[in-house]
C-alpha cells in the first residue's frame, strides 16, 4: 500500500490525459491490426484479410524474423568485480535461471518479440504479493506481454525517458476483484458493475481491437468481467489501479521495484522527434498488399485463358466427328484442318512486375531468401555463406536491440528473487572438475549483502536454437577448430580425444544413437583413441591393426566451392 494520495482533480486530469494519448495511438493502432489481418490472410478466420493472400510474403518475413531474434529459452551469466560476492553471485545465477521455465518465459519472448515487428514490443514485470491475480501465484515472479490495443502511453513526451505515466489494461473475475483484499478502496470495489465484452473488441475510441480477428461481438461468458488499468507514474513511484468504464479508483500501491519500473520496452528504429519506433511490418506491408493484387491478377488472367479449336464451314459431320473423338482415335474428316484460337493469359509484364515486388520484398527484408534458407542464392557454397554472413549483419542491429531488452528483462527477475522474502529453492550445483553435483539451499538465510553491492554484469547467453542437430554442428566445429589444431600440445599434455565418446554424442544428436554400435572396439587402452601430431590414429601401424582410424578432416569442405543445390531457389513463376 502508499499513503500517497491522488485527488479528485488529479484523476480527473489523469484520466483526460489518457484519453487524449489513446486518440494519438489511434492510427498506429488501426493500421496494425490491418497488418495482423494481412498477415493471418484470408482463411484463418473470418475476420481476417478481405482478399485472398496467396503468396503470404508479411506471414513469412514475421516467422523468419522471429525465428532469428527470439529461437530458444533465454539464460543468463552474472559476473561482479566483487571478490566476496562472487559464490553467491554463482548461487544466485542458478536461481534466476530457474524462472524461465517456471514462467514459461519463451514463449512470451516470441510474443514481445512478434509484437515488435508490428508495433512495438512492450514487457510487464513484476512480483505477485497479495492472491492469484492474473494467473500468476502469490510470490510469482512474472513478464506479461502488453498489446498495442492494452497499451496505455503518454505520447505528449518525445522520449521513454519522460514520460509521465505508462500502463495497461486487463480483464479480470468481477467476483475475483470483489473477494481480494489487495485493493486499499474498498467502497469504489463494491460499487463495480460487469463490464460488456465489446470493450475487449474495440478500444476507447470505437476502433476494432486485434481480437476481432477471431472473435464477434455474440460472444457469452462464462464469468462477468470487469475492465481494469494499471498505469505507473514514474515521478510519483506509485501504481494507480482504476476501472476502465466507472473510473473509480481501486487502488495505489508504492513502486518498490527496479528502477526502470514495471514497462519496458522493445523497438528497433528510432523516428527523429517522435515517441514511438518504426515498425519492420510498416516498411513491408506495402510491397506485401502490392504483390499480393499482382499474383491474384495473373490468377485471374490464368483462369480467363482459352484455347479453342475453329473449323471453318461445309464439314459439320467432320466437325462434330472431330469433337467427339477421343484422343488417338480416327474418324472421318475432309474438311479443311482446324486452327486453334488463344485468348487470355498470364501477361509477361505483370509477370515480370510481380518477381520485382518479391525481389524487392525479399531486399528490405534483408534478404529473406537467405536469412529463411529458402534456398541457394549463388552456384557455390562458399558465395552463400558469404551472403548469409552479410545477411546477419544487417539484423544484427535487431539482435542486439533484443538483448538489451532480454538483459532489463533478467536484471528485474533478479531483483525481485534477491527481495523476495518467500523465495526458497534448491539449487544443483556441479562439483567443479567432476561429473557430480550437489544441491544446495537457496533462500533468504543464504543471501548475503543488498541487491545494489553487487554491481551485477549480467550477460543473456542462450537466445540460440539448441536443437541436437544444432548441438552436432556446435561439437563438428568445437572438434574442428579447439581441438584437432590443438592435438600435438593436448598429446604432450598427456590428453588423448576421447573418439568413442564422440561417436556416441554425435550418434544421439543425430538422432539415431544405435549408430554408435556399428564401430566395435578390440583395445581398452584409451591412449590408443587419440590423434597423433600427423593426425592419424595413436597406435596405427601402416595399412593394419585394430586401432580406430582418424577423423577425417573438414578443411576441404570450406575451402573448395561446391555447386550448391538450389531446391525452391527458382521463380515461384516461371
Amino acid at each position: 500500500m502508499s499513503s500517497f494520495s491522488l485527488s479528485e482533480s488529479s484523476f480527473e486530469q489523469l484520466t483526460q490525459s489518457i484519453e487524449w494519448s489513446n486518440r494519438q495511438l489511434r492510427y498506429n493502432r488501426k493500421r496494425r491490426v490491418q497488418a495482423v489481418k494481412e498477415y493471418v490472410g484470408f482463411n484463418y478466420a473470418q475476420n481476417g484479410a478481405v482478399k485472398r493472400v496467396p503468396t503470404p510474403f508479411l506471414k513469412l518475413a514475421v516467422s523468419i524474423y522471429v525465428r532469428q531474434l527470439s529461437p530458444g529459452v533465454p539464460r543468463a551469466m552474472f559476473t561482479t568485480p566483487i571478490p566476496s560476492f562472487k559464490a553467491t553471485s554463482a548461487d544466485f545465477e542458478l536461481a534466476v535461471n530457474l524462472i524461465p521455465d517456471e514462467i514459461g518465459l519463451q514463449n512470451t519472448f516470441r510474443k514481445i518479440v512478434t509484437e515488435s515487428l508490428f508495433f512495438m514490443g512492450i514487457a510487464k514485470c513484476g512480483l505477485h504479493a497479495a492472491g492469484k491475480m492474473l494467473d500468476h501465484s502469490i510470490g510469482e515472479s512474472f513478464v506479461d506481454s502488453i498489446t498495442a490495443d492494452d497499451l496505455v502511453l503518454d505520447m505528449s513526451a518525445k522520449d521513454m525517458d519522460v514520460i509521465q505515466y505508462v500502463g495497461n489494461d486487463y480483464w479480470m473475475d468481477l467476483d475475483e476483484v470483489k473477494g481480494n483484499d489487495y485493493y486499499r478502496f474498498g467502497k469504489n470495489v463494491k460499487l463495480l458493475e460487469a463490464d460488456p465484452y465489446n470493450m475487449q473488441l474495440q478500444t476507447e475510441e470505437g476502433e476494432d481491437r486485434a481480437e476481432t480477428v477471431t472473435v464477434n461481438e455474440s460472444v457469452e461468458l462464462y464469468r462477468p468481467k470487469v475492465f481494469l488499468r494499471d498505469v505507473w507514474l514514474p515521478d510519483e513511484e506509485v501504481v494507480v489501479t482504476y476501472a476502465v468504464s466507472g473510473k473509480k479508483i481501486l487502488n495505489i500501491v508504492e513502486w518498490e521495484g527496479p528502477r526502470i519500473g514495471p514497462y519496458i520496452f522493445l523497438g528497433y528504429d528510432f523516428v527523429p522527434g517522435n515517441l514511438l519506433p518504426f515498425p519492420p511490418v510498416a516498411a513491408w506491408l506495402d510491397l506485401h498488399v502490392l504483390a499480393n493484387s499482382l499474383f491474384r491478377k495473373l490468377g485471374d488472367q490464368a483462369d480467363a485463358q482459352k484455347t479453342i479449336p475453329a473449323f471453318s464451314g461445309g464439314d459439320d459431320e467432320g466437325a462434330k466427328a472431330f469433337k467427339n473423338a477421343r484422343d488417338g482415335e480416327g474418324i472421318n474428316y475432309t474438311g479443311v484442318p482446324p486452327i486453334n484460337l488463344k485468348t487470355g493469359g498470364v501477361d509477361a509484364t505483370t509477370l515480370g512486375f510481380y518477381n520485382q515486388c518479391r525481389e524487392l520484398f525479399s531486399y528490405f527484408g534483408g534478404n529473406l531468401d537467405s536469412m529463411g534458407g529458402l534456398g541457394a542464392q549463388t552456384e557455390t557454397v562458399g558465395q552463400d555463406r558469404l551472403i548469409a554472413a552479410a545477411s546477419s549483419a544487417q539484423v544484427k542491429g535487431m539482435v542486439d536491440k533484443v538483448s538489451q531488452f532480454s538483459k532489463e528483462i533478467f536484471s528485474s527477475l533478479a531483483f525481485y528473487e534477491w527481495n523476495d522474502p518467500m523465495s526458497s529453492r534448491m539449487l544443483e550445483k556441479k562439483i567443479p572438475g567432476t561429473d557430480l553435483s550437489m544441491n544446495v539451499p537457496w533462500s533468504e538465510t543464504t543471501k548475503s549483502g543488498e541487491f545494489n553491492d553487487f554491481v551485477l554484469s549480467i550477460d543473456v547467453y542462450s537466445l540460440q536454437d539448441q536443437s541436437p542437430l544444432m548441438k552436432l554442428e556446435k561439437l563438428k566445429m568445437f572438434i574442428a577448430e579447439f581441438v584437432l589444431p590443438f592435438m600435438p600440445a593436448i598429446e604432450q599434455s598427456g590428453g588423448v580425444l576421447g573418439v568413442q565418446e564422440v561417436l556416441q554424442l554425435a550418434a544421439r544428436f543425430s538422432g539415431l544413437p544405435e549408430a554408435a554400435d556399428i564401430v566395435h572396439w578390440t583395445q581398452t587402452d584409451t591412449s590408443k583413441t587419440g590423434f597423433n601430431q600427423a593426425g592419424k590414429a595413436a597406435g596405427a601401424t601402416g595399412g593394419g591393426g585394430n586401432a580406430p582410424q582418424p577423423m577425417p578432416s573438414n578443411e576441404s569442405a570450406f575451402s573448395t566451392e561446391v555447386p550448391a543445390a538450389r531446391p525452391g531457389g527458382e521463380n515461384l513463376v516461371q
